[in-house]
């Protein structure tokens, strides 16, 4: 039966990560055909690509799920941050006003991110059969990407503080019948100064990773 269960996950997870491999690939061509078709503008790479990222970063929520099954072997809580703070940005923020789509933050993160998952998905499909140059860039290509992607997602937020304050999005005002009022705006300045401390600890976490699969024993084993 544990065989059994095993194979099943396995086979399972071999089908999410090669449909986010190629949905992310999907993401990245168009995004790199905006660019090119459009001149080197970023503007219309949210317009072109959008769907794409909407529907496979809202997909990996299942990351979560994984990661409290102990699926995989992602501590739950950072596959959390990591689902939260970008399906908050993308729908929350930018998909909800129309403006911040044509900007180049909006451009820059979508290549961010496609870069990044076209990299990092096919290297969990593979798994144990992963090559070394495609593990190198698992754990390599973060480095500069995670930044450039959290800037991003900064930028649009605070872009975004006006529409969200003139058009109270998301706000609960007080009275009413469950004596409880919630201002968006406060939230999202709040997050703004939270931000790069919460990515700190994820990008120190991706570097203990990258350690742990680049060290020098890693090598070894595989010489």
């Amino acid at each position: 039966v544990n065989d059994t269960v095993w194979m099943a996950t396995q086979a399972y997870l071999l089908l999410y990560n090669t449909a986010q491999a190629l949905g992310w690939s999907a993401a990245l061509a168009t995004t790199v055909r905006s660019i090119v078709v459009n001149g080197g503008s970023l503007a219309a790479v949210y317009g072109d690509s959008g769907w794409f990222v909407r529907t496979f970063q809202v997909a990996s929520v299942l990351e979560v799920f994984h990661a409290g099954l102990k699926l995989t072997r992602t501590p739950m809580s950072a596959a959390l941050m990591q689902w939260a703070g970008r399906t908050h940005v993308l729908i929350a923020v930018t998909h909800a006003i129309p403006h911040l789509q044509t900007t180049a933050a909006a451009g820059i993160l979508i290549l961010a991110w496609a870069l990044t998952e076209v990299i990092r998905y096919p290297s969990y499909a593979l798994s144990q059969s992963c090559p070394g140059w495609l593990n190198w860039l698992r754990y390599t290509i973060f480095v500069p990407l995670y930044p450039i992607g959290a800037a991003s997602e900064m930028k649009l937020m605070y872009d975004g503080i006006p529409t969200m304050t003139a058009k109270k999005m998301y706000s609960i005002s007080m009275p009413n019948a469950y004596n409880f009022a919630f201002d968006y705006t406060l939230f999202v300045k709040v997050v703004l100064i939270l931000y790069p401390f919460l990515f700190y600890q994820l990008y120190a976490y991706m570097f203990v990773q990258r350690k742990k699969k680049l060290g020098p024993s890693t090598r070894k084993k595989e010489d």
